[in-house]
């Protein structure tokens, strides 16, 4: 009897014009997607290259300078003036889902004293700023959420209003069986168009050379598309949720609608709003004015030293007191900086947690995770410039100490290869799918919970 209901759902979604629309909706959106994103990343793959062979002749031209260090000597120049770039690699899945791709510095400059990021600039098409990215997360967020509960919405109250759904249970036909083989009839019409757009936007992105077919690459693309089978099943079963509840269509098709606005918009752009209300950060310019006043109470002390000891200034007792107040001022200012952060991520932590209330955000935070453009890789990126901005400087007071070379007045020659890099590596497979395993257990139980509300609303739905 399922196997009889499923086939009859499956003949009536392929014979409607809805199921033609959305085959040609898949095709569009998702193909152009592809095309789009592709594109874009080869592009910024490119700049990538552009950018490391622009770095590595600055540097190169840095060091063949004149060997003497003075003013506008070479080590002066590296070490204080202009430092050395590292470009920031592009996540091999990002034409996927940007992410947090396209915000992500272009590079960092790293020097003796500290680190900054160099932006994109005038390099990326600043459209991509202005409009949300079109790539694959972003079509299944959005478009196929919505087709998927517009092609569920009525399966229920639309029966009725046609008078099928009587004339079905009039016989002895159980109702879990009428409700599971909709599911399924209609679960299976609605991916078949998905799978085969998605397929298509693979090929491209492979006989571009965007996907590089290695065994994690593959693994994680696997995983996204079963990813996105599974949030499309959320709405799906959300509509068929609605649509037992309601006995006429149009209320069903208002209510989707509304819960669609609700899931989509407005809890995910609500949700770090109300992070920042109830779980403020200090003002950065608060921290770097604590910061600016514990470095000058620092130089007082060490000014004030010579007077108070009675030693002269350059002194061996009198320069490693001057050592210490130095190492005490840059740990407390550390200690201002692990305060902001620390504030900061209990704002983002609150944000996500509020954002999880709808399946769009679990949606994009394990997809994203999937594709290394998630906060996972932002944060990496944050550790990594910080050990790069420690190595320079370690390596600076390194070479200084080692001083110049023996009867001579020349400092010793530094190669490309001795210097510190950004060092920025990407989660493994293993790693990116324990970070998106929390959001895909809250799509899971979003799923159950919805179908099991529509399982129990069914059993006393009133056919008449």
């Amino acid at each position: 009897m399922l196997r009889i209901i499923i086939g009859k759902e499956i003949l009536s979604h392929i014979l409607s014009l809805r199921f033609t629309v959305t085959f040609m909706l898949f095709l569009v959106v998702i193909l152009a997607s592809f095309y789009v994103t592709v594109n874009e990343h080869m592009l910024e793959v490119n700049r990538f290259g552009s950018r490391e062979r622009v770095y590595a002749e600055k540097l190169s031209d840095i060091l063949k300078e004149e060997q003497d260090f003075g003013t506008h000597g070479r080590l002066e120049r590296l070490f204080w003036l202009e430092g050395r770039n590292s470009p920031v690699p592009v996540a091999t899945l990002a034409w996927m889902g940007q992410g947090l791709q396209g915000v992500l510095p272009a590079g960092i400059n790293a020097r003796a004293f500290g680190s900054q990021n160099i932006d994109r600039g005038l390099t990326r098409n600043p459209l991509l700023g202005l409009l949300a990215t079109p790539d694959f997360i972003y079509v299944v967020n959005v478009v196929l959420s919505l087709l998927a509960i517009l092609f569920m919405f009525d399966a229920v109250c639309g029966e009725k209003e046609t008078g099928t759904l009587r004339l079905t249970l009039s016989n002895s036909v159980p109702r879990h069986s009428v409700l599971l083989g909709k599911w399924i009839g209609g679960y299976i019409v609605l991916l078949v168009p998905f799978l085969i757009a998605t397929g298509g936007g693979l090929a491209y992105a492979w006989g571009r050379g965007a996907l590089d077919p290695t065994a994690g690459n593959l693994i994680r693309i696997g995983l996204l598309i079963a990813l996105a089978c599974l949030y499309i099943a959320v709405f799906f079963n959300l509509s068929l949720f609605v649509s037992t509840t309601t006995h006429n269509s149009a209320t069903a098709l208002l209510v989707c609608l509304l819960l669609w606005v609700i899931f989509i918009l407005a809890i995910p752009n609500l949700a770090p709003v109300t992070a920042k209300i109830l779980e403020p950060t200090p003002a950065l310019q608060k921290i770097e004015a604590e910061k600016r006043a514990v470095e000058e109470e620092i130089e007082l002390k060490i000014d004030r030293l010579s007077v108070a000891s009675g030693e002269l200034h350059y002194g061996d007792k009198i320069e490693r007191e001057r050592e210490r107040l130095t190492r005490e001022g840059e740990r407390r200012q550390r200690q201002w900086d692990r305060f902001y952060e620390t504030a900061c991520e209990r704002q983002t932590e609150l944000a996500k947690t509020l954002g999880r209330l709808s399946p769009s955000a679990s949606w994009i935070y394990a997809a994203t995770s999937l594709t290394d453009t998630g906060p996972a890789v932002h944060e990496r990126l944050r550790e990594s410039a910080k050990r790069y901005e420690s190595a320079m400087g370690e390596f600076e007071r390194a070479f200084f100490r080692a001083g110049r070379k023996p009867g001579t007045n020349e400092w010793p020659e530094i190669s490309p290869d001795e210097l510190p890099v950004l060092g920025l590596t990407f989660p493994n497979v293993q790693e990116a799918t324990k970070d998106a395993l929390n959001d895909v257990l809250l799509l899971v139980i979003m799923n159950v919970v919805f179908f099991m509300l529509a399982f129990v609303f069914f059993l006393r739905y009133d056919v008449r």
